[in-house]
């Protein structure tokens, strides 16, 4: 694999990672020591007699591995000498070409293939191209091997923090996208196809989230490199027969047989948290009939919501009445019910692209909405720490709609501060919103009895605090029906415990 491909293929998830895009993901487990089992090396020389010949050596690969990371350590073609590495397992063979590549259960570096790792005695035939006259030198081959399926290492795209603007939701050919072929037939829609939309709208970042499975994900590793302006991040959306819920940060299998005994929602949560990974439960509100079949979320009664870390509030698809017309807020009444039990879920938009980014009438196409998200820099665990914390805004019509920012000393949407019975909190309103759109916010849930003006971009709110538990969050309106919010942001929590 080469080192392009392996720095851009880890924007896939999120576990501890290289000095240069470190991550502690809330709730992450600590790292385990290392494995000294794991790690192979197989040594060798490099002389001229060798040239034209292929060299072979084995080695172990014990039960239960999910991923190899691999890299040929030699004097190169530079100093004259040009060794490539060939693959086989017990079974069949699985690759040749790359110094540096990764294979796994789903995953690997092209021209190697993905598939299951096989136990038993694995070949590496190192094939000698090219050795000079007078060429001499050593090899050494360093096999990672590792009994969790996502890698270790990710892409940083933008080593600054700042807010970054993405889709947490959309689809590909691989499951129920279609688009237009060049003949004009609804076609299964291709990966490109759709990140190419994406592109377009000056996305930083795009998670996939392909019905039950993981089929995207080594297409995503390949294409990651040449979009590398636009973070891919690995997600699923796993599809039950009550509900969907979004995952983000893990290309394990997620179980989606849940029931309301035995595996349930809960445990499916469970178990995406425990490849470290967050749950979104999407588009709560569908109706439930022939059109979307389960789509609307129907465990309510069992659903454990302290399991939830976000909340999909607007959904980008069939929202504007052309199978059935949204109910006042969207997603934000399930919200809002959590946030009163004390629950601190992230709201978040998904644009839900089905359509490859051909603009139709019935829905509004990748990006709209568009989650913003503020992060330490512009890498997949970033992003996620980000949702996680709740720093994050929604812009309803797109990435070009204004922003939205709420803060209060240091703290911004997400945060928490203390504010004894009697304080006096000054929260800020900033905006670049220049459509006159009306600014709202609420107070638990309700819009506060005075409403603060915006002028040149900037507005300010005083609140007595009482010493209870209370959350605030904006709007801004439009004046449309409806009242729909142009933007909108997510709470600064106070006095919570």
């Amino acid at each position: 694999m080469s080192s392009a491909f392996l720095r851009s293929f880890a924007c896939f998830l999120v576990m501890a990672v290289l000095s240069s895009c470190a991550v502690s993901l809330a709730g992450q487990a600590p790292a385990s020591a290392p494995d000294p089992s794991l790690e192979i090396e197989l040594h060798g020389t490099i002389t001229p007699e060798k040239i034209g010949t292929h060299e072979t050596q084995t080695f172990q690969m014990p039960q239960g591995i999910q991923r190899m990371d691999v890299e040929l350590d030699s004097p190169g073609f530079q100093k004259g000498m040009y060794v490539t590495v060939g693959m086989f397992d017990p079974e069949r063979y699985r690759g040749e070409g790359r110094a540096r590549f990764s294979i796994s259960t789903v995953t690997a570096t092209g021209p190697y293939m993905p598939g299951p790792l096989v136990p038993g005695t694995w070949k590496v035939s190192f094939g000698f191209n090219y050795i000079a006259p007078e060429a001499h030198g050593e090899y050494t081959l360093h096999i990672h091997l590792s009994r969790q399926l996502d890698p270790v290492h990710y892409m940083v795209l933008n080593p600054k923090p700042g807010w970054y603007m993405g889709d947490l939701h959309s689809h590909t050919g691989n499951t129920d996208a279609v688009c237009k072929s060049q003949a004009g037939k609804d076609v299964p829609c291709p990966v490109w196809k759709l990140l190419e939309a994406a592109a377009s709208q000056k996305l930083d970042f795009l998670a996939v989230t392909d019905h039950n499975t993981q089929v995207t994900f080594n297409e995503l590793g390949e294409v990651q490199p040449y979009f590398d302006k636009l973070l891919l991040i690995a997600g699923e959306e796993v599809t039950t027969v009550r509900g969907h819920t979004n995952v983000w940060g893990t290309m394990g299998f997620l179980d989606y047989r849940a029931a309301e005994h035995g595996f349930t929602v809960n445990d499916l949560f469970d178990q995406a948290h425990a490849q470290h990974a967050l749950v979104s439960i999407n588009h709560w509100y569908w109706p439930w009939d022939g059109r979307c079949p389960g789509c609307g979320w129907g465990w309510a009664p069992i659903t454990d919501y302290s399991k939830v870390d976000a909340i999909e509030v607007i959904n980008g698809y069939h929202e504007h009445g052309s199978w059935f017309t949204p109910p006042a807020g969207n997603g934000i009444p399930l919200w809002e019910q959590q946030l009163a039990k004390g629950l601190r879920p992230t709201g978040v938009g998904g644009g839900d692209e089905h359509r490859g980014g051909e603009q139709l009438s019935s829905h509004d196409g990748v990006g709209i909405p568009t989650t913003v998200v503020y992060a330490r820099e512009l890498s997949q665990p970033a992003i996620l720490e980000g949702i996680k914390a709740g720093h994050v805004y929604i812009k309803t019509h797109g990435p070009d709609g204004p922003e939205l920012l709420l803060t209060t000393g240091s703290a911004m949407m997400g945060d928490a501060i203390k504010a004894a019975k009697g304080a006096q909190v000054d929260f800020s309103i900033r905006t670049n919103d220049h459509s006159g759109a009306q600014l709202r916010l609420y107070l638990d849930g309700k819009p506060i009895a005075t409403q603060p003006a915006v002028s040149d971009g900037a507005a300010s709110f005083q609140w007595t605090s009482d010493g209870g538990r209370h959350w605030i969050r904006a709007e801004l309106v439009d004046g449309t029906p409806g009242d729909d919010p142009v933007v909108l942001t997510n709470p600064i929590y106070l006095n919570w415990r």
